[in-house]
């Protein structure tokens, strides 16, 4: 089932064509960032422009309108939307750090995450605001 994803702002379509097509802004300095749509696939290609390094937060934006994707839930992801060709929707949330992977997709029935790295998010609870209390903190 294919996935369309847009930005929460203006709805443009993020995925016209085989990639996800972002606006990445390091140093000051934009291109653009494509990624693969299949959730757990990391692989980017990237404008050579950005140097990208491991670790490397990045500031992502939508190419149509410009504004950012930040996420509701945590400074260190982005949020996009996506809409299913059997009409479910919901949210893409994935890590903006350069190889961190975690990748979560939440919609009003459940939360799927993908990642060696999606456990360092797990207290965050993405049907309110901010983190879910735990015991120990």
């Amino acid at each position: 089932m294919k996935r369309v994803y847009y930005c929460p702002a203006c709805n443009a379509t993020l995925n016209p064509s085989v990639k996800v097509i972002l606006t990445a802004v390091k140093d000051q300095r934009a291109g653009l960032i494509l990624l693969s749509p299949q959730p757990g696939n990391y692989a980017v290609i990237a404008a050579e422009e950005l140097d990208l390094h491991s670790s490397d937060r990045l500031d992502l934006r939508c190419p149509a309108c410009g504004k950012s994707l930040d996420s509701r839930v945590n400074e260190n992801l982005a949020e996009i939307g996506f809409r299913l060709s059997n009409g479910l929707d919901g949210r893409a949330h994935f890590s903006r750090r350069m190889g961190e992977h975690a990748t979560f997709f939440i919609t009003s029935e459940e939360v799927r995450s993908y990642g060696e790295n999606a456990d360092v998010y797990s207290c965050l609870n993405f049907f309110g605001a901010g983190e879910v209390e735990t015991p120990d903190s």
